[in-house]
């Protein structure tokens, strides 16, 4: 629906409305970036450390200091349609495109071709996967079997070996 017409109808002028809008993508922005430490750019490439400790620590760390409120805050932003593009491209940005990168090269796969849209969904099975215990406990009020850093290096060990041979199979040479 256009903004214009969502105006017309809670009777506000358009322009407060598109304050409002970047104020609430000022937030959640704040919620993903605030939280990003820039040395995971360097460890989700550091190929010195086998890519299966590279993704256990750094989805440890980058899931591991999400609280109640921020999850919930999170999932409602998500469920009202805020996070939009930006957030989408930072994902990929930051995480998503340099972990199918790194998949390649476990694989073997020695392709300079930029990263599909197949790839990126087989790393958001994983990005997801480890989401979603927070989802179950904060906001289904759900118990969780097992602490973070033993649920992310279960996920890995079940994720990498099929996302490995999938690889081969998506990326052409």
């Amino acid at each position: 629906m256009p903004l214009s017409r969502i105006a017309r109808a809670a009777r506000v002028p358009e322009a407060r409305l598109r304050r409002i809008g970047n104020l609430r993508e000022q937030v959640l922005a704040q919620l993903f970036a605030g939280r990003w430490q820039p040395q995971w750019d360097a460890l989700l490439v550091d190929r010195r450390i086998p890519l299966a400790e590279r993704l256990t620590r750094f989805y440890s760390q980058y899931r591991g200091k999400i609280r109640r409120g921020e999850a919930r805050l999170w999932t409602r932003a998500g469920l009202l349609g805020m996070h939009g593009p930006r957030f989408s491209r930072a994902l990929e940005k930051r995480i998503l495109v340099p972990v199918a990168r790194e998949l390649r090269h476990e694989a073997g796969v020695r392709s300079k071709r930029a990263v599909s849209g197949c790839e990126i969904e087989l790393v958001q099975m994983l990005h997801g996967a480890i989401a979603f215990p927070h989802t179950r406990s904060y906001i289904f009020d759900m118990d969780v079997q097992g602490r973070l850093p033993e649920l992310v290096a279960m996920m890995v060990r079940v994720w990498l070996p099929g996302a490995i041979k999938e690889c081969t199979r998506l990326t052409p040479p």
